[in-house]
């Protein structure tokens, strides 16, 4: 099956746990997908929608968010090329979240009746995306942990480490340095704290030396730093092995962890 088809970021998230089968294969080349370009800030999905679809991300960058007190956004995940990002209103589809594009963004979706009839008739591709729903929800776990237990530098840097590791899986983070169309105000929602308080630990993470960070770019310059800075550990993403036990991690294809 062709690279750079719509289907093949999927494919290749799900076969990061098993290899599927030449017939299951066929089965997600054959969904219905309807792609989609997000401009910035587009909401995918609004708090109170009865969802009947699910958004697969190609390209670009989705975030998750709540509100609280009214008017104050808690974002709650960020969405990597890959990633399902409402995989949970295939069963759950009344929503009290949102889901928007950070920066420009191409989705695909695809209706839940057509991934339903597709999972039942194949017992695999359903302990596939059960997977994928376990891993998501670890993910959030790990989030929740980020925002009750780590201090506000602890907390950026953990989120870089993840987005690192995540980034770096899907082919996107070479030589430790991806590009994410992510605003200080971004940041500090991610985290739980005000825009000025990100400013500052972003400083910090600069003169200790650790990342290098415009408007658009991060780079890791000194990835064992700032995994302890963030209390960084891999596990909860179940890789087969550690991050690299060395100042910077492995480029992408060269060593580079994979999903269990």
């Amino acid at each position: 099956m062709e690279a750079g088809r719509p289907y093949s970021r999927l494919l290749l998230r799900l076969e990061r746990f098993n290899a599927l089968s030449a017939e299951d294969r066929r089965r997600i080349a054959d969904l219905p997908l309807k792609v989609a370009t997000c401009t910035a800030d587009r909401e995918v999905l609004s708090p109170g929608d009865l969802a009947s679809r699910c958004t697969f991300v190609l390209d670009g960058f989705l975030y998750s968010h709540k509100l609280a007190a009214g008017s104050r956004r808690q974002i709650t995940s960020f969405f990597v090329p890959g990633d399902i990002a409402d995989l949970n209103t295939l069963y759950l589809p009344s929503v009290d979240y949102g889901i928007t594009s950070l920066g420009s963004a191409v989705v695909a979706f695809v209706s839940h009746a057509a991934l339903k009839e597709m999972l039942d008739r194949s017992p695999s591709l359903t302990r596939a995306f059960w997977r994928e729903s376990l891993m998501q929800a670890a993910i959030w776990h790990e989030w929740v942990t980020n925002l009750g237990r780590r201090d506000a530098l602890a907390r950026i840097a953990h989120v870089l480490c993840e987005l690192t590791l995540r980034l770096q899986l899907a082919g996107l983070a070479r030589e430790q340095s991806f590009s994410m169309p992510c605003t200080q105000v971004d940041i500090a929602d991610a985290c739980g704290i005000s825009s000025v308080h990100a400013n500052r630990i972003i400083q910090e993470l600069r003169q200790l030396h650790v990342v290098e960070w415009d408007s658009r770019r991060v780079r890791i310059l000194d990835w064992l730093a700032l995994a302890r800075l963030g209390d960084f550990s891999g596990s909860y993403l179940q890789l087969k092995q550690p991050a690299p036990d060395r100042k910077q991690a492995p480029p992408s294809g060269q060593g580079v962890p994979e999903w269990i």
